[in-house]
């Protein structure tokens, strides 16, 4: 198949073409924006700009086309063949679209189907190039053309003329039938003459031949002989007299032949009708898979469910029917009926002995959710092995797979599985979301929340992004306006209609209370009374407190009335509590939700948290942490935390060794470490050299983190002067200013900086800090000592 152009543009043609389309995302600039982002390989922006096509021209196949050849360009054929599909339904006879169809069908070992495509291709445009070429490649023979007979000679009968053939076929059956076919009278026979009459006659002479009427070429004819490969010369030549059962005969052989044709046709138009209706069941069933909602499962069920009554063996029907059903058991309660379906579905699928992603995935979630998490995900691994060796690397398994190892435990090769579905399915909010989750797991909050944003990006409401969203900005310790989304994602999901599954509202519900329970704590501390009444009026939390603990005790009643076996539920309440500064309950909570699953490893993590806000907690958080350093080997985010532990129990040295064990490959980030050993090796070890360097390389790593940054330039400033070095504690004093002006110990230490020498620059910078000061916070640690420097 030929290539399309692929010309270079320059960047002020891109432009161009990128202006256009801005202008005017609803004309046909969509093509050729298009067309150059997938000449220059840039799959992502190729299939946005495609995607917006389909929903402005949802009527014509070219921009299905475009994006099916996006994804074929990036190796996912069966994303192609989905689009292809869809350009199929609203243009049948596009021979473009199948023309690519047949070539990735064959490719794919849908051979026969590949074939008949390609001819379907070639019958519209018999002399197409492309469809030639791509013929050619595929094997796919060009149907020879009928050669038409020759001209007859003048008074002869032409030896394999349609008459003659026909005549041919008639002389088989009786001779009154070919008098018949020839236009020749036909008298009634006389009755049989007796013997000796008979052998009299036979004596005689031969009556002369009848002579044989000439046949035009008739359409009926025609469509007979056709069916005749060879009639031997004998017959063609045979003459008999009539007989009555042959003239009785041949008009219902006639009509039958004319009956069985038709018929023959009917059910071919019936059963292509059929197919037609069921691909496009199934095709309705493959947009609501990509959406990965609960309501978009039951229409996935409900949609393969009518394709199965119009054909009972459709093994991608069972396929999605099987992967939904596991679904809804499994991640949403479905309860035993659901298991029973998807095990059926799974069965009768199986039974068909054909390739299906779809089953094999719901194979082994249904496996994986009986509880046997290592069967599954041996088996499954296996046949991820297998496609991989075919050249046909499947997204839908190794997200499977991932999601298996990561509720094992096992999260190093969940990461690996997710972020090779991730390559083959750049836009599924499913493995972003596992991503997410995943993340948040090992301890990387900023990893996770990038992950839920894509996810967001390709599904605006997908519930478990959104929740996972909301527990993440609810566990910074200063939200501030980021309540606000916490607020609107969690309303978006107790409101939503249909709703979201039991599980997730009652994930909802529990995130709720949580949010309702901090907000009520913050809302007095923000001086800014306009913000206060603007964050009342989108959290729907007020100042009363008795109010605020009632609304939470009714959200987290709902939320275990909806699901009382999900130890995150549990989990969420136990960090409630650990705001509220409970953390006795906070602890027996977290320790309820790691008897339910201790294979996750963030359980143990906010375990040791909690503990560690104990008096005398830091031993039993070390375990915990030693706990989930065996499920994530080597996290950096556990070890920091460990040498947090190891510290607060005055272990200085192992929690040098532990945070350098986090820094051991130069080139990771980890500003935290770097912070607590910048402070460690001032306060503790008196290093004053090693204090700097680490110091300023975790106020370079805090970058987007305002507060951290101030804080890290504040410790360097205090190294600096402590090393006698005014200049450099000056300049960092004024960059921790700089980083975020809200943070008030840089005012305390700054003042005090200028006022043991200060010249008569120092005395209006110290005055100026003063008085700033109180504006923050007039009964601040310092306030005292700020008023006496505005005098």
């Amino acid at each position: 198949m030929a290539a399309p152009s692929t010309k270079t543009l320059s960047p002020a043609e891109l432009a161009k073409l990128e202006h256009a389309f801005a202008t005017d995302p609803g004309s046909e600039a969509y093509k050729p924006l298009a067309e150059a982002y997938l000449g220059m390989g840039r799959f992502m922006e190729a299939m946005v700009v495609c995607k917006k096509g389909v929903k402005a021209h949802p009527n014509v196949a070219d921009p299905r086309l475009l994006l099916a050849r996006v994804y074929a360009e990036q190796g996912k054929d069966k994303k192609a063949l989905e689009e292809l599909q869809g350009a199929l339904q609203v243009a049948p006879d596009d021979k473009a679209t199948l023309r690519m169809t047949g070539v990735l069908q064959v490719k794919n070992g849908e051979v026969d189907a590949g074939k008949s495509n390609l001819l379907k291709a070639w019958k519209i445009d018999p002399s197409d190039a492309d469809t030639l070429e791509a013929m050619k490649a595929n094997n796919v023979d060009v149907p020879q053309a009928a050669t038409p007979p020759p001209p007859p000679a003048s008074g002869s009968q032409p030896a394999y003329a349609p008459g003659v053939l026909h005549q041919a076929v008639v002389d088989r059956v009786s001779p009154q039938v070919a008098a018949q076919a020839n236009g020749t009278p036909v008298a009634h026979a006389p009755p049989p003459a007796p013997h000796h009459q008979r052998a009299h006659k036979s004596q005689g002479s031969a009556p002369a031949p009848r002579p044989v009427k000439r046949q035009h070429y008739e359409t009926q004819e025609h469509e007979i002989s056709s069916e005749i490969s060879e009639v031997p010369s004998s017959v063609m030549r045979r003459q008999r007299g009539p007989s009555g059962w042959a003239k009785a005969i041949f008009p219902v052989l006639l009509i039958g032949s004319v009956v069985g044709i038709g018929g023959y046709s009917y059910l071919g138009k019936q059963t292509a009708e059929r197919n037609r209706k069921v691909n496009k069941l199934l095709s309705q069933a493959t947009d609501q898979l990509k959406h990965d909602s609960y309501d978009s499962y039951q229409k996935v069920c409900e949609l393969g469910s009518a394709a199965l009554d119009l054909d009972p063996n459709r093994v991608q029907a069972h396929g999605y029917l099987a992967y939904a059903w596991a679904i809804r058991w499994g991640e949403h309660r479905g309860g035993d009926d659901a298991r029973r379906k998807a095990e059926e579905h799974l069965k009768a699928g199986l039974k068909e002995k054909e390739d299906s992603s779809h089953l094999y995935a719901a194979q082994a979630l249904i496996t994986h959710y009986s509880g046997k998490s290592d069967e599954a995900a041996k088996a499954l691994a296996s046949k991820v092995e297998a496609f991989n060796q075919e050249g046909r690397k499947s997204s839908l398994l190794y997200l499977t797979l991932g999601i298996i190892q990561m509720n094992s435990g096992d999260l190093d090769r969940a990461k690996e599985s997710l972020e090779q579905a991730q390559q083959l399915a750049s836009d599924d909010p499913r493995v972003y979301a596992a991503l997410g989750t995943l993340q948040r797991r090992r301890g990387l909050d900023g990893e996770a929340a990038k992950n839920f944003t894509f996810a967001l990006k390709y599904e605006r409401a997908h519930p478990d992004s959104m929740l996972g969203s909301a527990l993440l900005i609810l566990d910074q310790p200063d939200p501030g306006r980021s309540y606000v989304n916490a607020a609107k994602m969690v309303k978006a999901l107790v409101d939503a209609d249909p709703p979201p599954s039991p599980r997730q509202l009652a994930t909802a519900h529990m995130v709720r209370a949580l949010l309702v329970s901090r907000v009520a704590a913050d809302l007095p501390l923000y001086p800014d009374t306009k913000f206060q009444k603007e964050l009342e009026e989108a959290t729907g939390v007020g100042r009363d407190r008795d109010k605020a603990r009632a609304e939470v005790a009714k959200a987290e009643d709902l939320a275990m009335g909806l699901d009382n076996q999900n130890p995150e539920l549990l989990l969420i309440r136990g960090k409630r509590l650990v705001w509220e500064q409970n953390i006795d309950a906070a602890v027996v909570e977290i320790k309820k939700a790691i008897a339910m699953d201790g294979q996750r490893a963030h359980f143990h993590v906010e375990l040791a948290k909690a503990l560690m806000k104990k008096e005398g907690g830091e031993k039993e958080a070390e375990a915990a942490l030693n706990k989930a350093l065996q499920l994530v080997p080597g996290s950096p985010k556990l070890l920091t935390l460990l040498a947090q532990a190891q510290y607060r129990q005055k272990r200085v040295d192992d929690a040098i060794r532990t945070y350098e064990m986090v820094l051991k490959d130069p080139k990771a980030k980890n500003p935290e470490a770097r912070y607590a050993l910048g402070r460690i090796y001032r306060d503790d070890k008196k290093n004053l050299d090693k204090a700097i360097e680490y110091l300023a390389q975790a106020a370079s790593e805090y970058y987007g983190e305002s507060g951290m940054v101030a804080r890290a330039f504040d410790d360097l400033a205090l190294a600096y002067d402590a090393k006698g070095n005014a200049k450099s504690a000056k300049e960092s004093f004024e960059r921790s200013l700089q980083s975020d002006r809200d943070f008030e110990d840089v005012y305390c230490h700054y003042a005090a900086f200028i006022s043991r020498k200060p010249d008569a620059d120092g005395k209006e910078r110290l005055k100026t800090l003063a008085t700033d000061y109180l504006k923050l916070n007039d009964r601040g640690a310092c306030a005292e000592q700020m008023k006496r420097f505005t005098q």
